[in-house]
Parts: structure tokens; sequence; C-alpha cells
């Protein structure tokens, strides 16, 4: 174990999920084996910042992402965010897991393509004060663009210990295999209802029967 600190780190995973897919499942998956934290939370954000708002309520998506993990031992759904009424801002709802829990490694886990243009997000110094950076791989982003090099430089770590023994403040980039998958993709598969081995490849079965069912993304 990289600590014996009984406040052992965990991480929480931000976004849409409109609708979760198996990339997400797998970068969940991967942060929780390789990054040895206790838990990986999901947290489906209600009205999204940085982005158009989902098309699909937050109480589905939400479903859907229990949905997803209801198997996987060490990953759960974090519903934080899921009654604001206001534009979901990582800063205040990590301000809020830190009133939660005030002590140990919180990892907040993105993709790539999002820490290029990390200085745009709302007091993003603030949430290196609140949370490590634990930074997935994504198809046609890397550690080149954008914010990436400047951020790397400044909080860079290759230390999974780093992640343990201090409570904020690094960015450490993944190593996991990038997945050429996007909620963009399944959406413009479903409203074509197009219900081919493609699709099937996408997103978890359970997660399709329940897009089938409640009539979501308006195809099937």
């Amino acid at each position: 174990m990289p600590t014996s600190r009984p406040d052992r780190a965990f991480a929480v995973f931000g976004g849409t999920f409109d609708p979760i897919h198996l990339a997400h499942v797998a970068c969940a998956q991967y942060v929780l084996t390789h990054c040895a934290v206790r838990e990986v939370q999901l947290m489906p954000c209600h009205l999204p910042a940085h982005r158009a708002s989902p098309g699909v309520s937050a109480k589905h998506r939400a479903a859907m992402v229990q949905i997803a993990i209801e198997h996987i031992q060490g990953v759960s759904l974090q519903p934080l965010e899921l009654n604001k009424h206001s534009p979901s801002y990582t800063v205040d709802s990590l301000r809020l897991l830190r009133e939660q829990y005030p002590r140990g490694g919180l990892l907040f886990v993105m993709g790539m393509d999002s820490l290029a243009y990390f200085k745009q997000w709302h007091q993003w110094q603030s949430i290196l004060q609140l949370a490590h950076l634990v930074v997935c791989q994504r198809p046609g982003s890397t550690a080149e663009d954008g914010d990436c090099p400047v951020l790397l430089q400044q909080f860079g770590t290759n230390s999974l210990q780093d992640l343990h023994l201090l409570d904020s403040g690094k960015i450490m980039l993944l190593d996991n295999p990038p997945l050429d998958l996007s909620a963009t993709r399944v959406r413009a598969l479903l409203e074509k209802n197009q219900q081919s081995s493609e699709l099937n490849q996408l997103i978890p079965a359970e997660v399709l029967q329940y897009i089938k069912t409640e009539r979501l993304y308006s195809g099937i």
C-alpha cells in the first residue's frame, strides 16, 4: 500500500454521463485499481457549467450510472449535484465533499482533453487546493495540448504516494488504454434507432435496456 494513513484516499469522477458508457466504466475501474483508492464515486452533474445542458434529466442519468456500476465493488454513485438548480461548478462540489471528508487524499478524475483547458475552469487554483487531479488518457489528446505542459511542470507528479500522503495539489497522468468512445457517438446511434452490434459494444446491456424502457434519446 502507498500509505498507512487511516483516511485512505478516494476518487470522484464527475461528468454528465449522458449516457454512461463503457469508457466511463473502464476509467473508473482503472483509477480504483491503479491509484489504490478506497472508492471511486461517479458524480453526475445537474447543469454542467462548461457545456450544453444534457437532453436527459439528472434523475435518468443517475439511474443509468447506478445500473452500470451496480455489480462493481468499490465504485458508487455520488448524488451530491443531482438536486442543484444552478450550474455545477467542480470547485463548489469539492468544497462540500471536503466538509464531509476533511482529511485524506481526494482525487478528482478528468480526461486529458479537459486538462488542456483547465485554467478556464471556475476557480481552478482552488480546485487544486481541495483535491489532486488524476488524468485519464483520451484519444486525440496529449500532454502537449493547451494548458497541460505548464500545469504538469508546476503540479505534476509520478508518485502514487503523493496522492495518498498529501491531501491535494498534485496532477498525475494515468496510463489507461484510451478508448475511442464518446457519449456523443452513443447518442447519435440511439437517435437513429440503431440497435446494432456497435451500440452493444459501447454501453452496458442493462443501461441499453433502461434506455429502451424509458424511451430516452428519442430513437429506441
